[in-house]
């Protein structure tokens, strides 16, 4: 048996797999597996290798409950693990009319696996940060049998929120909602980012976009809005469905994957994207339509780096001037960042990216505001993180230049801005230098090896990342 995830970047090859219905039928399984490798999976619109392992593999698509408890103006959702969010939205609005504090670009995630890796959307903390509990099946220590804990508080709450799957078998989360609200969105074009960054106290959930080639910034104004659903809301949606989620995405799956010609993808984005965009069209509509896109519609690969807002800008140049080497356009980076790679020893790695790869789609730029958490991508306190999204849509055989730039970026970035790979995406960089970006990775840890002292909930990846004192490289 062999399954692979979305991107076709990994295959799963279990020596078992169940589908279990009921929290019992997990702990039998455990029970009849004990001393195996054990994990859980969800939808794996992931790319990251969390997932991947031999052992035995649990798909909890059954275990999808939701119930809604009110008290107020608050209200905690319980929800199964294998709930998808779009079925979660749905019944959160059904049952109390309320949503989810945070919300990422797609809903096809189920909760456990969202939460596991630190999915978030813009203008709030990542979903993570809003979990209140978590019902977790492990082994008890002592009698070595499966148990169920329900995990509230402390620093295992904090790990649990973003646990990479490495605590036990997420059974069910317990996750604070909010009333239903609408949305009040419009696009603007700016060519400075500091223009961008100026307009997040009045659109204070925007995102945006630095088209590549034109290197200009196109932003998606946010903000909740107290007004009723617009009345050309369902011809905004169908513009967005039509002309954005579908017909700009085969546009760039034509000149990416078929012509694959540089000119024409330049020419594309400095002259014909840019008047794709509508500007200044002011629609409001249910959040859970308006924070959403449609990105499961197309197979494709992504990594996404964090950095903090004193560190965005320099990021942003950094990562243009990467991308024009990288395309060919150049062939070394300016003075100051050529001496600072040199310094780093990347020198090499920047040589053998020279003309390899051509960058192809927008670079999407989200605001995270700062989570309670021990190792989400913007765990920690103090300033803000924008999440910095590069996606390529060539064919998965033709991936070979993308995974050179993914590489470099993220151990150059690491190291000169602390930019922190997003779990759920390629995550290029070996433990050793995953940890040093994590100031309570070493708890985090602690942790694990408590609650899993075997390692039964880990795969080749985890237990690399999860060693103590790990220096060595990737397993992959």
């Amino acid at each position: 048996m062999q399954v692979k995830n979305f991107g076709h970047n990994l295959a799963i090859r279990p020596a078992a797999a169940y589908t279990p219905a009921s929290e019992e039928e997990v702990l039998q399984i455990l029970d009849a597996h004990q001393g195996q490798q054990i994990h859980a999976v969800g939808r794996l619109h992931s790319w990251s290798e969390a997932a991947v392992g031999d052992g035995v593999l649990l798909d909890l698509r059954k275990l999808n409950q939701v119930e809604v408890q009110a008290d107020g103006d608050s209200f905690i959702a319980v929800v199964g693990a294998g709930c998808q969010i779009k079925r979660l939205l749905r019944q959160l609005d059904s049952q109390a009319s309320c949503t989810l504090m945070s919300l990422g670009l797609i809903t096809e995630q189920t909760i456990a696996g969202a939460i596991s890796t630190g999915t978030h959307g813009s203008g709030h903390h990542s979903m993570s940060h809003y979990v209140e509990a978590v019902r977790l099946a492990r082994y008890d220590p002592s009698s070595g049998k499966a148990i169920i804990e329900d995990i509230t508080s402390g620093d295992e709450l904090l790990a649990s929120r973003c646990s990479l799957g490495s605590l036990g078998i997420i059974l069910a989360v317990h996750i604070s909602c909010r009333r239903q609200y609408n949305v009040q969105e419009h696009f603007a074009r700016y060519r400075q980012l500091s223009d961008v960054l100026a307009t997040e106290a009045s659109s204070p959930i925007q995102q945006f976009y630095l088209l590549p080639w034109h290197w200009s910034f196109s932003v998606q104004h946010r903000r909740e809005h107290d007004g009723p659903r617009s009345r050309l809301a369902g011809l905004y949606r169908l513009y967005w469905l039509l002309g954005l989620d579908i017909g700009l995405h085969i546009l760039i799956l034509l000149v990416a994957r078929i012509l694959k010609f540089r000119w024409l993808i330049r020419l594309f984005f400095r002259h014909f994207v840019p008047s794709l965009l509508i500007r200044n069209w002011k629609v409001t509509d249910r959040s859970s339509a308006m924070l959403v896109m449609k990105h499961e519609l197309f197979r494709h690969i992504e990594i996404e780096l964090f950095v903090q807002q004193s560190q965005l800008e320099n990021a942003l140049k950094f990562s243009q001037e990467v991308i024009e080497l990288a395309g060919g356009r150049e062939s070394t980076l300016s003075k100051d960042n050529q001496q600072r790679i040199e310094e780093l020893g990347l020198q090499d790695s920047l040589a053998e990216l020279h003309d390899q790869y051509f960058h192809h789609y927008p670079i999407c730029i989200r605001r995270v505001v700062a989570d309670e958490t021990l190792i989400s991508m913007a765990s920690g306190e103090g300033e803000d993180w924008y999440a910095v999204s590069f996606i390529s849509y060539v064919n998965p055989a033709d991936r070979a230049g993308f995974y050179l730039f993914s590489s470099f970026m993220a151990r150059s970035m690491s190291r000169l801005y602390g930019a922190r790979p997003h779990w759920g995406k390629l995550c290029p960089l070996n433990a050793g230098e995953l940890e040093a970006l994590y100031p309570r990775f070493a708890d985090f840890r602690a942790i694990c090896n408590k609650l899993d002292p075997q390692g039964a909930f880990r795969n080749r990846w985890t237990e690399t990342l999860l060693r103590a004192g790990s220096t060595s490289e990737d397993p992959r």
